[in-house]
């Protein structure tokens, strides 16, 4: 995992990009649409996977972390701008960058939590072992071959 510091940068510019992919057309955000403290609107497709990942956490962590990636490829493929290449070795560490940043980020809205104690749960070694797990199940169904169906 990344350094505190990094992390927090990595955060501050996924935060701008998507900030900028937004500024155009947005309606108002309604009250609960920021994050507190960054004062930013939640741009729309992040706060659909929010609510995804707040009723998939009433089921287990397990259940968050797989709408988490299953939505968040999407949302790159939609937005490739969001992942921060010059700060990673490849797209995949980019992606998994941008996937902690997206965890801070719905932890401070589910949970009203500041930056630092939410980047304090993502640095959790339970966390940090179920996020993996959930990583390698979604790399599994990646990859499982497709059937096809006559």
């Amino acid at each position: 995992m990344a350094s505190l510091n990094k992390q927090q940068k990595r955060a501050k510019r996924a935060k701008a990009k998507a900030k900028q992919i937004n500024i155009h057309g947005r309606k108002p955000a309604a009250p609960d649409d920021d994050l507190g403290e960054i004062g930013e609107p939640i741009p729309e497709y992040t706060l659909a996977m929010f609510s995804k990942m707040r009723d998939a956490e009433a089921v287990s962590r397990s259940e968050m972390l797989s709408v988490l990636l299953t939505n968040l490829a999407f949302i790159i493929v939609d937005h490739p701008e969001l992942l921060d290449m010059e700060n990673a070795d490849d797209e995949g560490m980019a992606a998994t960058h941008l996937a902690a940043d997206m965890l801070i980020d719905y932890r401070m809205w589910a949970d009203g939590m500041d930056r630092e104690t939410a980047q304090a749960w993502l640095s959790e070694p339970q966390f940090i072992a179920d996020f993996g797990a959930a990583l390698d199940v979604y790399r599994e169904l990646q990859d499982a071959p497709v059937e096809k169906t006559e």
